[in-house]
């Protein structure tokens, strides 16, 4: 579920809960391969990232990779 207000964790943009659509990447710590439990407060936490961000991310991920 996605909030009503989006908040960027690199840059501190914000936007409303329609804005998901446009380019912000929004996400949670994986739950452990196997596991029925409850996820806790942790595992619950989402990270968003503006469009600009989010982009930026990706680009500096696919620098590190071999060619």
């Amino acid at each position: 579920m996605v909030p009503e207000e989006l908040s960027c964790a690199g840059c501190g943009r914000t936007g409303a809960a329609a804005d998901v659509v446009t380019g912000w990447s929004v996400s949670r710590l994986p739950r452990p391969v196997g596991s029925d439990a409850p996820r806790t407060a942790e595992q619950e936490q989402l990270t968003m990232h503006c469009p600009d961000c989010a982009r930026r991310h990706v680009r500096d991920l696919e620098a590190r990779l071999d060619p």
